[in-house]
C-alpha cells in the first residue's frame, strides 16, 4: 500500500506542477512542445486542457491516496491514463511519419515508466477483503421493534367479546 501511495503521489507531484505550468505560463509551455497560440482562444484551450485537466487529474490521485479503497481505482485510471497517452503517441508518429525530437522521446519514457509502475502497485495491492453476509440474529435476541412478529402480537392483543363488552378476552 505504500507503494502504490508513492507512486500516486510522484503523480500528483508532476501532474501538478506540469499543469500549473501550463495555466501559469502557456506561451512558454506550448512554445517547448513546438507549438505557436496565435489567439486567445488557442491560449485558453492550452491553459484549459493542458493545465486544467492535470490540475483536476492531480487532485483526484491527492484525494485517492488518503483513503485505502481509493488506491486501486486512482491506480487503474492512472494505467488507462498513460497507456491511452502512450498508443496517442505513437499512433501519431507513425501517421505524422516524423521522429521523435528529445523531449518527446522523455515524455514518451516518462508514460511508459509511470503506467508500469502503476501497474506494479496495482498488482502488489492485497486484494480487498470478501465481505461476509451478515448473519440475521435471532427473533429473541433482536431489540424490541425490530422484528415484527404478527403472531405474537395477535397472541398479546386483547379485544371485548361481544356478549360481554367489559371483559377482554385473549385468543
Amino acid at each position: 500500500m505504500l507503494f502504490a501511495r508513492i507512486v500516486l503521489l510522484v503523480q500528483v507531484v508532476v501532474m501538478g506542477g506540469v499543469g500549473l505550468a501550463y495555466w501559469l505560463r502557456p506561451y512558454e509551455m506550448a512554445n517547448l512542445n513546438g507549438m505557436l497560440l496565435m489567439e486567445s482562444v488557442s491560449v485558453s484551450n492550452t491553459r484549459v486542457y493542458y493545465g486544467g485537466l492535470q490540475l483536476g487529474l492531480a487532485l483526484f490521485l491527492l484525494w485517492s491516496t488518503r483513503r485505502p479503497e481509493r488506491l486501486r481505482s486512482a491506480l487503474v485510471l492512472l494505467i488507462t491514463m498513460q497507456a491511452a497517452l502512450v498508443l496517442a503517441r505513437l499512433g501519431s508518429l507513425w501517421l505524422d511519419g516524423g521522429t521523435l525530437r528529445n523531449l518527446d522521446l522523455g515524455a514518451l519514457a516518462y508514460k511508459v515508466g509511470s503506467a508500469l509502475l502503476a501497474l506494479l502497485a496495482l498488482y502488489r495491492l492485497k486484494p480487498a477483503p470478501a465481505a461476509e453476509p451478515p448473519v440475521p440474529l435471532p427473533p429473541a435476541e433482536l431489540p424490541r421493534g425490530e422484528f415484527d412478529d404478527d403472531f405474537g402480537r395477535l397472541q398479546r392483543r386483547q379485544e371485548p367479546t361481544l356478549d360481554r363488552p367489559d371483559q377482554a378476552r385473549q385468543d
